[in-house]
């Protein structure tokens, strides 16, 4: 190292290089921009799709709470157009009644207060009822049918009684039902106080329950408002309560595989007409 006549090393780099790493640079200034650019435009259409989820419910509350008209001897519901953002539902006049719902799985209970003339909610109990009635595996809530809070209202009037609800709203996924009424907000299953399953059947047959389902081992009845008259009998003990196990069967709904329920052998008896 320390001979003068000795040639030293040299370390030659390629021409092409400098370009090489102006080219890899600059691709990587253009991804960095576009990276940016498509993180703005995801968050600008999440944005969107949460107003517009929004404007959805709204929609929803404004429908089930527009109700009107009398249909059957049962307060009908009529459409009216969806609430503005942040705008207020104004209850109408008229004599309102009530009842109590008391959820079987927590313990939740709250009074629903409902305009005799119209059907109508008050917007806080609607929203409150919805809460109530939620999916217990997921916590999603969905718009209740007039239909069935009207018919909860009379069986409380009839017994004088809260309701107890075992289950109202289901996910679709936790539902054995592909056209379950659960799923749709058209159906409880519920208890009433000082009343065995058997008298609560009898009950709502009397009352004219369109689809109707009685579950002796379990203690609980089904009531939705379906268009035909449905009945069946679970004596099965895999009806548990709350949402946990699905009471077994389609019993009037299109079951998943196609068949018109689940097979639970001798246990299950049902019956269903279009009168």
């Amino acid at each position: 190292a320390s001979d003068p006549s000795r040639p030293m090393r040299t370390i030659s780099m390629p021409r092409a290089l400098p370009l090489v790493a102006s080219v890899v640079a600059g691709v990587l200034i253009v991804a960095t921009v576009a990276l940016t650019f498509g993180s703005w435009k995801i968050s600008d259409a999440r944005s969107v799709l949460e107003r517009r989820v929004r404007a959805m419910v709204a929609a929803a509350d404004s429908v089930a709470l527009g109700s009107a008209g009398m249909e059957a001897g049962l307060l009908g519901v009529g459409a009216t157009a969806p609430l503005a953002e942040g705008a207020t539902v104004q209850p109408p006049g008229g004599p309102w009644g009530s009842f109590v719902l008391q959820s079987v799985n927590n313990g939740e209970e709250m009074e629903v207060r409902l305009n005799l003339h119209t059907g109508e909610l008050e917007a806080d109990s609607y929203r409150r009822l919805r809460h109530q009635m939620r999916c217990q595996h997921t916590t999603a809530e969905s718009p209740i049918d007039p239909r069935l809070i009207d018919l909860l209202y009379r069986i409380a009037q009839r017994t004088k009684q809260k309701i107890q609800l075992v289950s109202g709203f289901r996910a679709p996924m936790y539902s054995k039902a592909k056209l379950s009424y659960h799923t749709r907000g058209m159906a409880a299953d519920i208890r009433i106080p000082g009343m065995t399953a058997l008298m609560a059947r009898d009950l709502a047959e009397s009352m004219g329950v369109k689809g109707l389902g009685y579950y002796p081992v379990s203690g609980f009845i089904h009531v939705d408002v379906r268009d035909d008259r449905t009945r069946w009998i679970d004596y099965g003990a895999n009806s548990k309560d709350g949402e946990g196990t699905e009471h077994g069967g389609g019993h009037g709904e299109t079951h998943k595989d196609g068949e018109p329920g689940e097979d639970t052998g001798p246990e299950t008896l049902e019956l269903s007409d279009n009168g």
